[in-house]
Parts: structure tokens; C-alpha cells; sequence
């Protein structure tokens, strides 16, 4: 296979996945529609992904499943589950609260938060490239949900929970990166999935929520399925494929187009148009997550 072949295979998988991953919005919406709320959602959503992890998992499967002690000593073990709660379960709130492109446009904040948490955890010290990044970013939060002579345009409790979804989303990505996954990506991958899950079963037992899990009508269930089947276990192993063929830098730009993807599913399924200060706000942060993916491209031509 040729280098453009190979791209053009790498470029149709991203696009491939970003194209499912835009359909979260709407399949939430109509899950809901069912009387199964976003708490509901994540529990089945982490559940049924974890067993597929689990199924999937190279042998010896013993030493994936079960953590060693100092393993779980570290905080990033235990936040990186946590942080796939936050993701999950904030996005399903903030889609049912604020539309489906102004979700997606806070959501993507998510590199800006594990930029953040890189310089806390690894004592790194800011590049020029990250600040001008950190200032648009957060320049398009502020034009996409507020209006000087009005305020706040949006529900806060949405924004937060897209912005709690994104930093959650983070943390998932920095236990990878600083924590288990410097040894094993493939048993953080595990262990974040599996800790999340049982967290989400005891708070749902304890809470009383997780029969109501069992009271849903048949058609809640096929967007159930299709939410842990397509949007979390198919569209993020096309991710994985198309790193064979692409960076991990050009792949994260690609997969920004999820945006405007959300936004099509979002008017095409359930008639939202999106707004115009969400748009200027997503350029902002498109930009400086484009700024942040390419960074080291940066570095590579000033070292010529």
C-alpha cells in the first residue's frame, strides 16, 4: 500500500468515526425520550464497554484485570475513572439542556484541560504555542456563551456539565499518558473502563437507580446498544485503526470535524440550528486545538 493510499485510509476511518460520534446527540435525545435519564445512559453505555474491552483483551487476561497495589495508589488510577464518569455522563446532561453543537464546541476544550494538568503533573513549563492556545481557547468559551450587555446566554448548568465532560475527558487521557498507560495503554484502557463501571453500579445500587435500568421499554434499549456498540466500541477502533496510517497529531485534528458533524446530525434529526456566537466560539477553540496538535511541528521547523 502507498503513502496516499495509506493517508486516504487513515483520513476515511477518522471521518468514519467522527461521523458516528455525531449522532451521541440525538440518540441521547431520543433514549431520554423513554423516560431513561443521563445517569441510566452512562451506566449502560460504560457497562457494556467494559465487556467488550474485557472480551477483546490480549491473553493472559489476568494481568490486564486485576491492578497490583501501587497501581491503585495513585490518584490518576482512581481519576481517570472518574473522569470517563464526567465524560459520559456530563455530555448526556448538557445534550438534553443546551444544544447539541454548543455541547460539542465545550466538550472540545477537553486538550486545553490535559494541557493544564500536564503542567501540574509533570512540572512542564508553558510553550509560547500552549499560552496562545490557553488564551483562544478560552476567548471562544466566552464569546459562545456570553453576552456583554445581556449575560449569560445559555442554561450554566449545561455549559458546566459540557466543560466537566471535556476535563473529564482529560484526565482519561493524562492517566494515558503519566499514569498506567506509561506501562501498558491497553490495561489503562481496561482499568478506567472497569473502575468506572463499578463505581457507577454502586452509586446506582445505592441510590436506587440502577433497576430503573431494568424497567426500560425495548426501543430505549436499541439506542442503548447502539450508543456502547457503535459510538464507543466501533468508532473508537477506527480511531485506533487509522493510527497506523496517520499521526496521532494529523488524527486529532481530523477528528474535529465531529463538530460540524454533531451539528448536521443535530438539524437533520432533531431540527436544531446552530447558533451563531457557537460558532465563533468553536472557531476560537478549533484553532487553538489545531494550534496544540501541531505543536510539535512548530518546534520541528524553528530546529531547522
Amino acid at each position: 500500500m502507498n503513502t496516499l493510499e495509506s493517508t486516504v485510509r487513515g483520513i476515511f476511518l477518522v471521518l468514519g468515526a467522527t461521523t458516528i460520534w455525531g449522532t451521541n446527540g440525538p440518540v441521547v435525545h431520543f433514549v431520554n425520550g423513554f423516560g431513561v435519564g443521563p445517569f441510566l445512559i452512562t451506566l449502560f453505555r460504560i457497562t457494556v464497554s467494559t465487556c467488550i474491552i474485557i472480551y477483546l483483551a490480549p491473553k493472559p487476561r489476568s494481568a490486564l484485570i486485576i491492578p497490583r497495589k501501587e497501581e491503585m495508589g495513585r490518584a490518576l488510577f482512581w481519576l481517570s475513572s472518574l473522569g470517563l464518569i464526567s465524560s459520559n455522563l456530563g455530555l448526556s446532561i448538557a445534550f438534553l439542556r443546551i444544544s447539541v453543537g454548543m455541547t460539542m464546541i465545550m466538550y472540545y476544550t477537553a486538550p486545553i484541560w490535559a494541557m493544564i494538568g500536564a503542567w501540574a503533573i509533570a512540572r512542564e513549563r508553558p510553550s509560547l504555542v500552549q499560552i496562545l492556545a490557553l488564551i483562544l481557547s478560552l476567548s471562544g468559551v466566552y464569546f459562545a456563551v456570553w453576552d456583554p450587555g445581556e449575560g449569560l446566554k445559555f442554561d450554566i448548568i449545561g455549559i458546566l456539565c459540557a466543560l466537566a465532560g471535556g476535563a473529564g475527558y482529560a484526565l482519561y487521557l493524562l492517566n494515558g499518558r503519566y499514569g498506567l498507560g506509561k506501562k501498558s495503554q491497553y490495561k489503562a484502557y481496561l482499568q478506567s473502563f472497569l473502575w468506572a463501571s463499578v463505581i457507577c453500579w454502586v452509586a446506582g445500587l445505592y441510590g436506587g437507580k440502577a433497576a430503573d435500568l431494568f424497567k426500560a421499554p425495548p426501543k430505549a434499549y436499541l439506542g442503548l446498544m447502539y450508543m456502547a456498540l457503535c459510538t464507543s466500541a466501533i468508532a473508537f477502533g477506527m480511531i485506533s485503526r487509522s493510527l497506523k496510517y496517520l499521526s496521532s497529531s494529523i488524527a486529532s485534528v481530523l477528528s474535529m470535524s465531529e463538530i460540524p458533524l454533531s451539528m448536521m446530525w443535530a438539524f437533520l434529526l432533531l431540527g436544531e440550528r446552530p447558533e451563531k456566537s457557537a460558532i465563533i466560539g468553536g472557531v476560537f477553540i478549533c484553532i487553538a486545538v489545531i494550534m496544540l496538535s501541531l505543536e510539535p511541528l512548530f518546534y520541528c521547523r524553528s530546529n531547522k
